[in-house]
């Protein structure tokens, strides 16, 4: 096997696991080390679908056990979770790539950006808490997550693409206003296809 996935995969989950707490943690020398590793790809797009899963396992969960849904919706909206996750993950770092690369002139692969670009999620793993019935506990728990992720993320860019901290949170802001843009493009679509 040659190319881009002729390197071999690492499926330990402690490695992992200790990459997400590391990640979370904003530490600069992983968010480097998972740049330079084309092994831990596998690992990187599965914590974007764990983090994805989280945040609809925890809302579909939150709508169970408060009453608003039946176990097939609460299904629906954890499998819905996990497939948006992933979109939206591939999405915002295509965008956050070609402003790197277009905007700022930075040389990288896309798998150097994404790998620690989809570690830094790692902190979305509190998203499972907003199953917790209690409005103000699942708020905070989504609040949280959501903050601790995009600081992780700022982070993240800004140790594997070696721009400085404003470089990364103007990217970080650009691809959130172009992500709102396609989703109130997209949205729209989906609605009238599903209806």
């Amino acid at each position: 096997m040659t190319g881009r996935f002729a390197t071999s995969q690492d499926f330990s989950l402690k490695r992992m696991g200790s990459r997400m707490l590391k990640a979370a943690r904003l530490n600069g020398d992983t968010f480097r080390e998972l740049r330079d590793d084309p092994s831990t790809t596998v690992q990187s797009v599965s914590v974007v679908a764990m983090i994805g899963l989280c945040y609809g396992a925890g809302l579909g969960l939150f709508g169970y056990f408060s009453g608003g849904f039946s176990v097939l919706g609460t299904f629906t909206v954890a499998l819905t979770g996990l497939f948006a996750g992933i979109s939206i993950a591939f999405a915002w770092s295509g965008i956050t790539f070609l402003i790197m690369t277009r905007l700022f002139r930075r040389k990288i692969a896309y798998s150097q950006l994404a790998r620690p670009f989809f570690f830094s999620w790692s902190p979305g793993l509190l998203f499972i808490f907003m199953l917790i019935p209690s409005p103000v506990v699942s708020d905070i728990a989504r609040a949280l997550g959501t903050l601790w992720t995009v600081v992780a993320n700022v982070f993240a860019v800004k140790n594997a693409v070696a721009v400085s901290a404003q470089q990364s949170m103007l990217t970080f802001i650009i691809s959130i206003v172009l992500l709102t843009f396609l989703g109130e493009l997209v949205l729209p679509v989906i609605q009238f296809l599903s209806g």
